[in-house]
């Protein structure tokens, strides 16, 4: 199963950056929790309704919104962790960057149950049970 949960997380990041939500839900459990680097801020998204709005709240807020994970890790346990970049164009002012993303995506049942975006590396590997 470990394998296909590397494929899922694959798969879902092409629906994140093409902005397919309803892949999104399909491919999540009714009780989903994500926790984004703006949930600091915002608080988690919490279920199929939440992930609904973050896809919303990307497309009022980014022109462009692209993650690129250059590892990804089974680890072994229905979770899977991957280490990348989201780049965004934020609407109006136009301004690009780079974000770091690191995070810890679990799976139930084929589904993504919970993600959690630590952005740091070394905090996303630590939570992981992983040394740097």
């Amino acid at each position: 199963m470990s394998h296909e949960n590397v494929e899922l997380f694959h798969r879902a990041t092409a629906a994140l950056n093409r902005g397919d939500v309803e892949y999104a839900v399909r491919r999540s459990t009714e009780d989903v929790v994500f926790i984004a680097a703006r949930s600091a801020i915002e608080g988690a998204f919490v279920g199929h309704e939440g992930l609904r709005k973050f896809f919303a709240d990307n497309a009022t807020n980014f022109e462009v919104f692209q993650a690129r994970y250059d590892d990804v890790r089974d680890l072994g346990d229905d979770r899977v962790l991957a280490i990348g970049t989201i780049h965004i164009r934020g609407r109006g002012a136009g301004v690009e960057t780079d974000i770091p993303v690191a995070g810890i995506a679990t799976y139930r049942e084929g589904k993504l149950s919970r993600w959690e975006d630590f952005r740091e590396r070394r905090a996303a590997l630590e939570a992981a049970g992983l040394a740097d």
